[in-house]
């Protein structure tokens, strides 16, 4: 009898055991599940988090380096106004309160887009100025007249491409401090504080040779223009002479210089003006000689395969 009960305690003792380690492996299986699960939930906090990660921390503008900003674009009631990294919104809100003009502020942190709108609504300005909470980099920007930035030197740089590539001629871009690394800006100011406003243009592009003839003259006039951003350089060909080009000036679409020639005896100074419209210039040459002034039209052709690209 008494074997008996010692061997039914054995068998009682090995099956509680069994049990436990059963229970023990499905503790463990259910804590690798939850880890898991927890390890998603991070990740996909992580994710989200990623996607609103700004390229540069919010520093808003002084009122005035904004206005500073504003007078050096000669921003007015025709211009459409675009802020890529806008904050709160005061640069477009300043320009159509101040202005009249229309703006448009993107930014990626939901919480500066609320505000700027906002503050737009306190400003009154909700009919003239709308905001984006979107990528600076995948804003279509090719109908803004006026740019303006406040992002870091590595940003801007990053951008410059997408600036000449979606931007028309004679767009004004703005950037309070930083600059644009090797294009130079067009004029620079000092706002209060010492702050820098820098301006800049954007140039058409006219590399290439371009050929034209005038009225009452036999030779074709050919012209070769290299280009750096706004820049230009070039050699004027008129038959077999090479005649000197001066003051080579290209701001936006509008492109001059000046030329010396001998004709009809007697040196004659010409000064082109010219508008660029793709692979055409059309416009006038104003004859600068003493006793011999008058305008004359021209328009010169570019050979399209001699243009280049930029040099980012």
């Amino acid at each position: 009898m008494e074997a008996r009960d010692s061997k039914e305690e054995r068998m009682k003792n090995r099956f509680v055991l069994h049990s436990y380690v059963i229970l023990t492996y499905l503790s463990l299986a259910l804590v690798f599940v939850a880890l898991t699960g927890q390890r998603a939930v991070s990740q996909a906090i992580s994710d989200g988090q990623e996607k609103i990660k700004l390229d540069v921390p919010y520093e808003p503008s002084s009122d005035e380096v904004v206005g500073a900003m504003l007078e050096i674009a000669k921003v007015g009631k025709r211009d459409l106004v675009y802020d890529l990294g806008c904050g709160d919104g005061r640069i477009v809100i300043a320009a159509a309160q101040k202005a009249g003009a229309r703006g448009v502020g993107v930014d990626l942190d939901p919480e500066r887009i609320k505000e700027s709108v906002e503050n737009a609504r306190k400003a009154n300005v909700t009919d003239r100025v709308q905001f984006f909470e979107q990528d600076l980099f995948q804003t279509k920007i090719g109908n803004a007249t006026v740019v303006m930035l406040y992002l870091w030197p590595e940003v801007n740089l990053k951008l410059r491409p997408k600036l000449f590539r979606e931007l028309r001629p004679g767009t004004r871009v703005v950037s309070h401090s930083h600059d644009m690394g090797t294009w130079e800006p067009d004029q620079t100011i000092t706002a209060s504080g010492g702050h820098r406003v820098h301006l800049w243009v954007i140039p058409a592009n006219v590399m290439g040779t371009w050929g034209w003839d005038m009225a009452g003259e036999k030779e074709r006039y050919v012209l070769k223009l290299s280009q750096q951003f706004q820049r230009v350089t070039g050699t004027l060909q008129l038959g077999s002479d090479e005649i000197t080009v001066r003051n080579l000036e290209l701001k936006g679409d509008r492109l001059r210089f000046t030329v010396e020639q001998f004709f009809k005896g007697q040196m004659q100074t010409l000064r082109f003006i010219g508008r660029v419209q793709g692979h055409l210039i059309e416009g006038t040459a104003e004859e600068m000689t003493a006793g011999s002034q008058g305008k004359r039209t021209w328009k010169a052709k570019r050979i399209p395969s001699s243009m280049k690209p930029w040099d980012l």
